[in-house]
């Protein structure tokens, strides 16, 4: 005798049993006329929405889109060729938007629809199954949310190392470069130099009697006097060049791809600004000149040390002839 086990004949799906599973899902089914116009809805359904089942019956779902769900109806419906009727469609899609529930609440639904037709082939209605997605469509605006706060902060910390780092490399007082500096930075132009040919000058400024404004005048009027000069190289070097603080009253000024002819004759432009400008300090009338030394490399110098020697010892030939000039090469 078999002890195998028979299994019961299965059960016709009736109807009742169809809508219990249903019901059961946790999903919300409706059924529409080609008109969109609901013909049936699920307890989920209504519950969903707010609405009891006889003032959803008859009533189209565009009723219950709002304007941004419509016009996401519209484009998909737009793609694919059948913006004459928006509903309408003769395959499944999927789409998620916002319903106005019946107490004013919005509430983010995810809907598939099918088209439905009957025995002979006739377009009868549609079918559909929306959830939803109001949870999840909220973690993911918070998510986004906190992503846009993250990266305004991350742009803001960007911002202040940047301005940090502007910072570092800039003279306080006078507004151009740091030796440090101007020291990296003139190291890597002489490599380039050397590995693609060229040249470049370097002039070394230093403020005609700095310590006698000092001395007579105090140092914050000093300061005022230093402050002049940087304010004009900052206004007068192109973005290429780099100026500089060495220390106390002396400047550099590096330039790129610039001969030595080129570099004397704008020494001299900044000499005779200089020596035109009048400076305001403490209500005491300042006239500043300065002497420039300007050495060329490679052709003068063979190194960064050896370019700045050689610009400071010009310089201060200038200063022996007599200050408020500018000594090079051709000054020999």
């Amino acid at each position: 005798m078999s002890s195998r086990h028979t299994p019961p004949e299965p059960r016709p799906i009736t109807e009742a049993r169809l809508l219990a599973m249903v019901n059961a899902s946790g999903d919300s089914f409706w059924e529409s006329d080609v008109q969109r116009c609901f013909v049936h809805v699920s307890d989920n359904m209504c519950r969903m929405m707010g609405y009891p089942r006889e003032e959803l019956m008859g009533r189209s779902v565009v009723e219950f889109m709002t304007p941004e769900y419509r016009a996401v109806i519209m484009r998909m419906a737009a793609a694919r060729g059948e913006g004459d009727n928006p509903l309408a469609h003769t395959h499944p899609i999927r789409h998620e938007g916002e319903f106005f529930r019946k107490d004013g609440s919005r509430l983010w639904i995810e809907t598939v629809s099918v088209p439905v037709f009957d025995d002979d082939g006739t377009h009868i209605g549609y079918f559909g199954i929306t959830r939803d997605v109001s949870e999840r469509k909220h973690a993911e605006q918070a998510l986004r949310d906190a992503n846009e706060r993250l990266e305004a902060q991350l742009q803001r910390i960007n911002e202040l190392h940047a301005q940090m780092h502007e910072q570092s490399i800039r003279d306080e007082l006078t507004g151009v470069h740091t030796r440090r500096h101007f020291v990296d930075v003139a190291e890597r132009e002489l490599d380039r130099v050397r590995r693609e040919g060229g040249h470049l000058s370097l002039v070394m400024i230093d403020l005609d009697h700095f310590k006698a404004i000092n001395d007579a005048h105090g140092h914050l009027v000093g300061d005022v006097a230093l402050k002049a000069v940087g304010t004009m190289l900052v206004a007068t070097t192109r973005s290429e060049d780099l100026a500089c603080r060495l220390g106390g009253e002396e400047f550099a000024v590096l330039m790129t791809d610039t001969d030595h002819a080129t570099a004397l004759a704008r020494a001299e432009t900044w000499r005779a600004t200089l020596a035109a400008t009048s400076v305001l300090a403490d209500g005491i009338v300042l006239r500043l000149t300065a002497s420039f030394g300007v050495a060329t490399f490679p052709s003068q110098a063979g190194s960064l040390s050896e370019l700045l020697r050689l610009a400071d010892s010009r310089m201060y030939r200038a200063k022996a002839q007599g200050r408020d000039s500018v000594f090079g090469e051709a000054s020999l």
